[in-house]
């Protein structure tokens, strides 16, 4: 054992007393302790007399004894308080070199307890080798459970509680055959770093045999998950779906190598939040079942968390033949996310460990994204996409190309097809590759290629197709041909063809390009001028509404409101706010469609502006360092707060009124208090505190300040109040650009930089 480590036990040993006793914690025991510990780090790896190790190891020794009364706390830190365990700890020896190991009968259950120690075994400087000396007791990483079949025989039970890493909890996993049905649980309790306590526990019970249903359907499982102070991490099951580990752990399709994995998958899933809470119900439905398999089966678990109201759909479809695993096995884990917050709608598909006939490999991704925000789109893809498309504003994973592949171990043949098939709001895109690989000392290698893209508005297309065949042996290219060719329109139709041919000598190109017809291409439909847009969404009834002003001092009667009628109060304001466009900035396209013109429209009525989230590249040519940089929404100006203007106020009278000092006694029976007191005014007081707010408030608690932008050299306005409007401004320019406010008045010196 690395002397090292010796200073890292009697660290880990004082910093876990101080974490269970607090002040109560004898620290100048467990710094003897350290200094003990330093001590025997000098002379571990080699001693120069016996008699220094010897007194080195009496002083190690003379500290650990007055600490003796604390090892329990030290290995036990972090797991729970199980009655016996503590006596059980108490009554085993440090000095033990085979480390500690217990076992303690609870109820049916038998507990394991074993712990590694710290031995140190030193040479001297003639190569004599002194005694082992035991240093210590490691903690355990967990307790290991065990549980006799209840009916006798089969298979016992068993699981195990393990520590969490840095003590933050404990964890554990247990599986119980209760003859006909099975019992799995898993669970995890951590602290938030404010004290309160985190809960997540996973259960589930499977039926040995299925319980039948009707038409060949049966039910093998069933279980849930309930988490107190949790969330669901989308990010992180998004990730696990590709290689099936999500459903491994919450639809326990595959048993867990061992308990931990299973604790940490949760942990990394289902992460502590605050005054966030789960709950999840799973099964598992199984068609045409036969021995313990099923030619197909569907797990499912339904998420949801609350208060944000997302809900997250976890499930796994699996086809193959019972008995004979090797010659259809296909597996297709989903994941479904409803985001509220976000206004989004997700799933991704990805098929795992799928194969046909024993030497198929079966792959591939899927995935689908539903916006219904400020920027709705609608993008699904099986496969992938067009070759550099980009997808934006959907977010997607890279997603893998849908095909199979042979590839047998050794052989000399390789065969591999693959496919994609993708829709957005605009486009429809599909394509494949064929390759086949054919080696015995030479390499021959053939494939073919299609790729199309097609888009509506305005309606455009491009194929491009390539073929392909070559001979290499180590790397060298002794012949090969190429085909390429690409085909697009319309307005005129254009056809691109190359044909290479390569030999072990030189490589010969032809190129040539036809174009059919001279018509103009397609032409998006115009929306109009950005004006009249603008004016059509002024009219829009849904645009406007009353916009309250917090007054204590006013409490409106609760009144019926009438379709169509936006009802303003005395201290309130209308607002006027649309989506369609952002105001205040020249943009280029609106709805999708170009512009006539560049064009910009802004309100010249005094009052506050009203801001929503655009995304600027939907509405502003941007070139690509622009699209890389820049963010993908902004707060841009959207409508005004029409107000009556300053406040009047009336002229101030003074008012005196005289107030009577009522004095009750205290011996005072309660019939005369009430007799004495007129409580009229405490029910009405009383009544309306039942009453609804008429107008609630509307106070911020946090005040911001937003970052002022100007342009370089100076445009129109002075300054502005979105760094998109003033980029947007700055284009005009053939130099400059726009730059924060602040940087302007109070430039960096870079001379000499």
């Amino acid at each position: 054992m690395a002397s090292s480590e010796v200073i890292r036990y009697a660290v880990e040993f004082g910093d876990s007393l101080r974490r269970a006793l607090g002040p109560a914690a004898p620290t100048a025991d467990l710094d003897a302790m350290q200094a003990a510990a330093q001590q025997l780090d000098l002379l571990a790896q080699q001693a120069p007399s016996a008699s220094a190790w010897t007194a080195a190891v009496d002083a190690w020794t003379a500290a650990r004894d007055k600490i003796a009364a604390h090892l329990h706390r030290y290995l036990l830190e972090g797991l729970p308080d199980i009655p016996g365990l503590q006596e059980l700890v108490r009554a085993l020896n440090w000095d033990s070199p085979q480390g500690l190991n217990g076992e303690l009968p609870l109820g049916p259950l038998k507990l394991a307890f074993s712990s590694s120690s710290l031995v140190l075994q030193p040479k001297l400087p003639d190569n004599t080798t002194l005694p082992p000396f035991t240093v210590g007791p490691q903690q355990p990483s967990g307790i290991a459970v065990s549980l006799p079949s209840p009916f006798g025989g089969g298979l016992p039970g068993g699981g195990a509680i393990v520590r969490l890493p840095s003590s933050a909890g404990f964890g554990g996993a247990l599986n119980v055959p209760l003859g006909p049905v099975s019992v799995s649980a898993s669970a995890v309790l951590e602290r938030l770093p404010d004290g309160v306590p985190s809960f997540l526990a996973l259960m589930g019970v499977s039926f040995v045999p299925p319980i039948q249903l009707s038409f060949g359907f049966s039910l093998d499982r069933v279980g849930g998950l309930v988490g107190v102070h949790r969330r669901a991490d989308t990010e992180a099951l998004a990730l696990a779906v590709r290689t099936g580990a999500a459903a491994d752990t919450l639809l326990a399709t595959r048993p867990p190598a061992n308990p931990g994995i299973a604790i940490e998958a949760l942990r990394r899933f289902f992460p502590a939040f605050r005054d966030h809470h789960l709950i999840a119900p799973t099964l598992r439905l199984a068609w045409l079942s036969a021995g313990a398999g099923s030619f197909l089966s569907l797990d499912l678990g339904l998420v949801a968390e609350v208060p944000s109201g997302k809900v997250v759909l976890l499930g796994v479809a699996r086809a193959g033949i019972p008995g004979v695993p090797g010659l259809v096995q296909l597996r297709l884990d989903l994941l479904g996310i409803v985001d509220p917050a976000q206004a989004l709608i997700s799933i991704d598909a990805s098929l795992v460990d799928s194969h046909v006939l024993g030497v198929f490999s079966v792959y591939g991704d899927a995935a689908m994204r539903l916006h219904w925000g400020s920027q709705a789109y609608a993008v699904v893809s099986i496969g992938g996409f067009y070759p550099g498309f980009n997808p934006e504003p959907a977010q997607l994973p890279a997603l893998r190309r849908v095909g199979l592949s042979l590839q047998t171990l050794g052989g000399p043949l390789s065969i591999r097809a693959e496919g994609y098939l993708a829709f957005t709001s605009n486009t429809i895109q599909l394509g494949g590759r064929f390759d086949i690989t054919f080696s015995m000392g030479l390499t021959a290698h053939g494939f073919l290629q299609l790729d199309a893209l097609v888009q509506f508005r305005p309606f455009a297309f491009v194929a491009n197709a390539s073929a392909g065949f070559d001979v290499r042996a180590g790397g060298f290219s002794f012949g090969g041909v190429r085909l390429d060719g690409t085909v697009s329109g319309p307005g005129p139709l254009v056809i691109r063809g190359r044909l290479t041919i390569e030999t072990f000598l030189f490589d010969v190109s032809w190129d040539e390009t036809f174009t059919l017809g001279s018509g103009p291409a397609d032409m998006a439909a115009s929306p109009g001028e950005l004006l009249t847009i603008v004016q059509q969404e002024i009219v829009r009834a849904g645009n406007v509404r009353a916009a309250s002003i917090d007054d204590p001092a006013v409490v409106l009667a609760p009144r019926p409101t009438r379709p169509g009628v936006a009802a303003v109060p005395p201290t309130g304001a209308l607002q006027w706010s649309q989506r369609r466009a952002p105001l205040g900035l020249p943009i280029d396209r609106v709805d999708g469609l170009p512009l006539p013109a560049r064009a910009g429209v802004r309100v010249l009525t005094p009052g506050d502006p009203v801001t929503e989230r655009f995304a600027p590249g939907h509405y502003c040519n941007l070139n690509e360092a622009e699209q890389l940089n820049r963010p993908p929404f902004d707060m841009l100006d959207a409508g005004v707060v029409l107000s009556s203007g300053a406040a009047h106020y009336s002229t101030h009278v003074d008012d005196t009124r005289k107030v009577e000092l009522v004095v009750i006694p205290p011996e005072l029976q309660d019939a005369e208090v009430a007799a004495r007191t007129d409580l009229r005014a405490i029910a009405h007081l009383v009544a309306a505190s039942h009453r609804p707010p008429a107008l609630g408030s509307n106070a911020q608690l946090i005040h911001a300040t937003r970052e002022v932008w100007a342009t370089v050299p100076p445009t129109e306005f002075a300054s502005y109040t979105s760094a998109t409007a003033a980029h947007a401004f700055a284009r005009g320019n053939s130099t400059g650009g726009a730059v924060p406010m602040a940087d302007l008045l109070s430039p960096v010196d870079l001379s000499g930089i």
